[in-house]
């Protein structure tokens, strides 16, 4: 195979779902945490996200990265499903991105997930490339 053949879509590797355990509040029968399931965003979705979360301030462009936060973390999120009204409904919120709050309840649990849903999506850390560039 000559190295651009390579680069046909046929040839990519598949990027399968990911299964984390967001928080230990939710028990199957048997007593084990559930797990969620994450998807891959793909690089057009990021851009449409970033897009949505990027405001004109003083005629300067400002990324809202709370929100550009979210709405990766809703985009991400397979299972549960964020968009279903009737769990939307249970907690009393009307969009995935307040769903995700609600059922992570705990700050610690939603920044680990939000922390794995960037690394996933391979978003590194400003530290991690000061360390990568100083090796």
């Amino acid at each position: 195979m000559n190295e651009l053949s390579a680069f046909l879509k046929e040839n990519r590797s598949t990027r399968e779902n990911v299964f984390y355990c967001a928080c230990d509040d939710f028990k199957d029968s048997d007593g084990n945490a559930i797990k969620w399931e994450i998807r891959h965003i793909s690089t057009g979705e990021e851009e449409n996200i970033r897009e949505e979360c990027t405001d004109c301030v003083g005629g300067r462009y400002k990324l809202n990265v709370n929100k550009y936060i979210e709405r990766m973390i809703a985009e991400a999120v397979v299972y549960p499903d964020l968009y279903n009204a009737e769990l939307q409904d249970s907690y009393g919120v009307k969009s995935p991105e307040a769903l995700v709050k609600e059922i992570l309840d705990k700050p610690g649990d939603y920044s680990r997930l939000a922390k794995f849903v960037q690394d996933m999506n391979g978003f590194r850390s400003l530290r991690e490339d000061i360390e990568e560039a100083k090796n």
